[in-house]
């Protein structure tokens, strides 16, 4: 079964410009890792099912992208950095790209200078019994914060990045999220946030990033 929000956002472009068909696949591979994830099949269901995975990787490995790759999409093609939505600049994002399979997905979106999020997890991501994996969670908040320094347009790769886990973030639940840029100094950019359930804070996070310099740009644009 499809999450809630399986489905792009009706502010986005329907298929995050990479086709409809595209989009399609992420969102199927995405209920395959979640049915292989809890499944007690065994027999010729099992063998069955390999079967149909490798042919339906073959069929997806026969044109696999040419370029570096990236959870974005550079330059005048993605038009994500007008909008300051992160969904349409980050599609193939690990955590939020609707065209990455691994992604839950959650979904981030912007109110001023804050980003907000939701998201539910489910047992693909899990740790200790009925709960969220922590490096889940610390990845959540990289992608969170770091999302907060990129739609006030001051992006920078992550240096630092402080969680605190105050009690256990469950799986199978929705969880909300909110983070905020925290000031600067030189070439750093300090945010913060912090992920709630049930109304109560599960964990919150610090990070500092460091804004790329214009030798770092030109060799990403090299490699691009």
């Amino acid at each position: 079964m499809s999450e809630p929000w399986d489905a792009p956002s009706a502010a986005l472009s329907p298929d995050y410009g990479a086709g409809a068909e595209r989009l399609a696949v992420a969102g199927a591979a995405r209920r395959l890792l979640r049915a292989a994830r809890v499944t007690e099949v065994g027999g010729s269901a099992a063998s069955e099912a390999v079967k149909l995975i490798e042919r339906a990787a073959g069929l997806l490995e026969a044109a696999p992208m040419p370029d570096l790759h990236r959870q974005g999409v550079m330059g005048d093609l993605n038009p994500g950095f007008e909008s300051r939505d992160p969904m349409a600049f980050f599609p193939y994002s690990p955590i939020i790209g609707r065209l990455n399979p691994v992604s839950p997905p959650a979904e981030f979106w912007a109110e001023g200078d804050e980003v907000h999020g939701r998201m539910k997890l489910s047992a693909v991501y899990a740790g200790p019994p009925g709960m969220v994996h922590g490096g889940i969670i610390a990845m959540v908040f990289d992608e969170l914060l770091g999302v907060v320094n990129v739609v006030n347009g001051t992006g920078g790769y992550t240096g630092t990045l402080k969680v605190v886990y105050q009690r256990p973030t469950p799986l199978q639940r929705e969880i909300t999220m909110r983070a905020w840029p925290a000031g600067g100094e030189g070439r750093k950019l300090f945010a913060a946030g912090e992920m709630v359930c049930d109304e109560a804070v599960t964990a919150s996070a610090e990070g500092i990033f460091v804004r790329a310099s214009p030798h770092q740009g030109e060799e990403a644009r090299g490699r691009g």
